[in-house]
């Protein structure tokens, strides 16, 4: 920053207050200081840069273009700083733990476990983003975030070692005489996510069929989704096959809305827990983890039967 950049914001206040108080007695009024002062520092700014910001008569005084520019500017810069300081106690001294997840797992998995929270003590917010949330810039405390791990820069938990799963509902089982021991006998209407198909991270029917030798049919999808989860509730209502993945589809073989076709695959992507190395020595970090990881485990008992 050169010297009358330095100079300029020095400034800063004053070419602020005279943008809110159109006015130099007002101006020195809001900054507590003497009229003279507020005068001989815009008269400074004014040598400085060879232009002036107002026009000055005995009786009123008026912005020229580079003085209404220069002060708005000021103004604006003062109540965004003022505004970030307020989000940043605001957050400081919040309970709410918030939780940045993908769509898919936002609607299948952590919504439903909002109740479960609340009873635990846990003041959760969720925002559902398809992008990775960023610490320094974003208000998320935490993420779950599906891929390879860990993460440069992050604190960074594995939640869970994930695999996929194809899966129907029971009527269109019975529909298409689908025998469960032999699910892909027959050609099947396959359900796809086609973003998580063109994902780099694995998965997909591609992965599946790679890893499933008797699943020889066409990957021609009947019906093409942008999230997993729409796929799941195309499934439950009976227009085909869906490929779900952990933590997406164990609630939903819990209530019966889903069978699982064959066995499922493992993935290498996981799903991973992270957040700042600074709110991860947080005790409502602490408090989140244990809750989350315990949920975790509950999912994976709902998938066993145990």
């Amino acid at each position: 920053m050169n010297n009358r950049l330095i100079k300029l914001a020095q400034a800063g206040p004053f070419l602020a207050a005279m943008h809110e108080a159109r006015n130099f007695t007002k101006a020195a009024d809001i900054l507590r200081v003497h009229q003279t002062a507020v005068s001989h520092r815009i008269r400074a700014v004014e040598d400085m840069i060879g232009v002036q910001l107002f026009v000055r008569t005995t009786r009123s005084l008026r912005f020229t273009t580079a003085g209404e520019i220069l002060c708005a500017a000021a103004h604006n810069n003062i109540t965004e700083l003022e505004a970030a300081m307020a989000r940043v106690l605001a957050k400081q001294r919040s309970s709410t733990i918030r939780v940045s997840v993908p769509p898919s797992l936002a609607m299948k998995w952590i919504v439903p476990m909002l109740t479960m929270a609340k009873a635990a003590g846990l003041d959760i917010s969720v925002q559902a983003q398809t992008r990775l949330v960023d610490f320094a810039r974003d208000d998320a405390d935490v993420g779950i975030r599906y891929g390879l791990g860990p993460y440069p820069g992050l604190r960074a938990i594995r939640l869970s070692r994930s695999f996929m799963q194809p899966l129907a509902s029971p009527a269109y089982i019975e529909a298409n005489n689908i025998d469960l021991n032999d699910p892909w006998a027959r050609p099947v209407d396959l359900l796809m996510d086609h973003t998580s198909e063109a994902d780099p991270v694995a998965f997909g029917w591609a992965y599946f069929q790679a890893s499933e030798p008797s699943f020889t049919q066409p990957i021609e999808p009947a019906t093409r989704f942008d999230r997993t989860d729409l796929a799941l509730q195309a499934a439950i209502g009976g227009l085909g096959v869906a490929l779900g993945r952990t933590l997406l589809y164990e609630n939903d073989i819990k209530m019966g809305y889903l069978v699982p076709l064959g066995e499922a695959r493992p993935l290498d992507p996981s799903d991973w827990l992270v957040t700042s190395y600074e709110f991860a020595e947080t005790q409502k970090f602490k408090d989140f983890t244990r809750w989350i990881t315990e949920q975790v485990e509950r999912t994976k008992c709902l998938e066993t039967g145990s």
